[in-house]
């Protein structure tokens, strides 16, 4: 009988790194829902638990720090449950599979990839994402200048938090010559917008929030 990669990864290891995109139920992948079905435990934040509300196990809703929630991993794995670390959008962007990976050792860890914010951000306005400059303004601001993003014909910024607002405003309105912002709000979700936006009005963007800055040639 063929065995699914995902009945492979929780007999090869106790932690399974689950993208769950970009928040609609409808952007989770299959892979991801057994992924994290066949799990004893689920770490993650309440949103993102709250997509697995039908499974039975136990669930660890994390705060803030990661030094936290690599301890709250480690507690179940000593307590010999297999672990599914929910992480938002994909893996390998800027998540905290990033830390996980690091502290136990890639040996120990399958990653299920997810749909990212940024994919879909790109894919409402038509354009590809192949040369997008990707940034991370989450939790502190970037180590770039805003200047230094010019030669980018796209640039998808991650700004979650005050000042990850702050920076993408101020980047937006570094390249407002050569390039159009679009805030891209709650993706996916009921009350999604995206919109060309003033640098100023990103400061009030909501909590899930992707901006693109687009070469004005580009703009659909």
């Amino acid at each position: 009988m063929a065995v699914k990669p995902a009945e492979i990864a929780m007999k090869r290891t106790e932690i399974v790194i689950v993208g769950c995109g970009p928040g609609s139920p409808e952007y989770l992948t299959a892979a991801a829902r057994q992924a994290a079905s066949r799990a004893g435990v689920l770490v993650g934040s309440p949103r993102l638990l709250a997509l697995f509300a039908e499974h039975g196990g136990r669930k660890i809703a994390l705060g803030r720090g990661t030094d936290a929630a690599l301890g709250q991993i480690a507690a179940a794995r000593r307590a010999g449950q297999s672990v599914a670390v929910l992480v938002s959008g994909d893996p390998g962007l800027f998540s905290l599979a990033r830390h996980v990976l690091a502290q136990f050792g890639r040996e120990q860890c399958v990653v299920v990839p997810g749909i990212s914010s940024v994919q879909v951000a790109l894919g409402r306005l038509g354009l590809d994402w192949a040369d997008a400059r990707l940034v991370s303004a989450h939790g502190r601001p970037p180590d770039v200048e805003p200047e230094q993003l010019a030669s980018a014909d796209k640039v998808a910024i991650l700004a979650g938090g005050r000042r990850g607002r702050e920076w993408s405003a101020r980047a937006a309105a570094a390249l407002q010559a050569s390039h159009v912002a679009y805030l891209c709000e709650n993706l996916t979700l009921k009350d999604e917008r995206v919109r060309p936006v003033a640098p100023h009005e990103i400061q009030q963007a909501a909590s899930l929030s992707i901006i693109l800055l687009v070469r004005r040639s580009l703009v659909p």
